[in-house]
Formats: structure tokens, sequence, C-alpha cells
């Protein structure tokens, strides 16, 4: 019984609090910036940059780590 009376005070409590909380009008979207477009344009790109801090063998290759899930 004495968890019965424990969980209607709970309740209670609850729909207590529940009054206090002022009807608001609904929210979707925290922005207006809704489904915004830009301008489809490439930038400049520059190998030399690129690959500066790229690992390379003595014939020019890129070097990269083997995927550890391939066989």
């Amino acid at each position: 019984m004495a968890k019965e009376n424990d969980a209607e005070k709970i309740v209670e409590e609850f729909s207590k609090k529940l009054e206090d909380i002022p009807d608001l009008e609904e929210t979707w979207y925290i922005t207006d910036n809704l489904n915004l477009t830009r301008k489809d344009e490439s930038n400049e790109k520059n190998p030399e940059k690129i690959l500066r801090n790229a690992r390379i063998d003595k014939d020019g290759n890129l070097i990269v780590k083997k995927a550890t899930w391939t066989q």
C-alpha cells in the first residue's frame, strides 16, 4: 500500500506542476532559414597545396593506409 500511496502522491504533484506550464504557440523550426540555396560555383584547387602533407613514394605515388575491414 505504501508504494501505491507514493505513486499517487507523485502523480498528483506532477499534475499540479503541469498546470503551471503556460500554453504556448507550437514551434517547428528554430530559425526561418529554410531551404536556403547558394550559387553553384567551384573553388580553385591547387594540387600542390593538397598534397603538401601527403606521404608520397619515390615514384610520386600517394601512400595511403589499407582499410582494416578488407582482407
